[in-house]
């Protein structure tokens, strides 16, 4: 079962390195679907962050297609999925060196299924925690199923090694000029939601891999309306095609965890 998990990881990755490849150009994209049809090239940090996301939906389809006959149920005794939020929703994105551990939406999308993390209900200013954890990212979910990302080893998940991305998005917060959505901006990242980029104070506090902290440089972090094309606000610690990934802010090759991965920070300019 490992040689085909292992060979559902490679497989994901070309097929990552093939649509980066095949695409053209185009600046004015929507949504993820459409970047990944036009975007040839990383010329902004807005169309890179957007094909990160298309690139990481490919990978999961492809691990998908060898994984889902034979693999175990994941461990789920230590993980309850939270669905519903009082507030704004907000998530770690991960995908590690491998493709594998990925989560890519927020619980609290209404139709996520690529959601395996411990997301944080912002409902103020404050200081907040998203993570993934070994029993979250191997939950085997009754509305989404088991993650097509992962590699087990009987109920658990290899330990990650490296990363491709990690990143926190908090949902429903920006009004960008493009949205034109008419839903609650909560649960639909295509209506504008009450704050400009600039309105907010982000800062990471802290990455722990394993309960141990994970050295950063605070000054590479990018924050804001990274991806554009919706309503999300974007922590971006590393991504493979985004400016972080010309000069890391983390030593992403040597990043390895087996049980979790927690990001810390803190936010101010809310009026709820």
């Amino acid at each position: 079962m490992k040689a085909k998990k292992i060979l559902a990881a490679v497989t994901a990755l070309s097929l990552t390195t093939v649509v980066f490849a095949s695409c053209g150009d185009s600046a004015d994209s929507s949504s993820s679907t459409a970047a990944v049809t036009t975007t040839t090239a990383v010329t902004t940090t807005t169309t890179a962050a957007t094909t990160t996301t298309a690139a990481a939906e490919s990978a999961a389809d492809s691990a998908a297609t060898d994984s889902s006959a034979d693999t175990t149920k994941g461990s789920d005794s230590d993980y309850t999925p939270v669905k519903t939020f009082k507030g704004y929703d907000a998530f770690l994105m991960f995908g590690d060196g491998e493709w594998l551990w990925g989560n890519w939406e927020g619980q609290g999308e209404p139709e996520a299924t690529k959601a395996f993390g411990v997301d944080a209900d912002i409902t103020g200013d404050g200081e907040y925690t998203v993570s993934i954890t070994n029993a979250s990212i191997a939950y085997d979910d009754p509305d989404e199923g088991i993650n097509p990302q992962i590699a087990l080893d009987g109920d658990y998940a290899v330990g990650a090694q490296g990363c491709v991305v990690m990143c926190v998005d908090i949902i429903g917060l920006l009004n960008g000029e493009k949205l034109k959505g008419t839903g609650d901006p909560k649960t639909d990242k295509e209506t504008p939601g009450k704050y400009n980029a600039d309105d907010l104070k982000v800062e990471l506090k802290s990455i722990k891999a394993d309960g141990q902290e994970v050295a950063f440089d605070k000054a590479k972090i990018k924050y804001g309306n990274i991806e554009d094309n919706n309503n999300c606000y974007r922590i971006e610690i590393y991504n493979d095609y985004g400016d972080t990934a010309k000069d890391s802010p983390i030593d992403k090759d040597n990043l390895a965890f087996e049980d979790s991965l927690e990001i810390t920070f803190s936010i101010e300019g809310l009026s709820e």
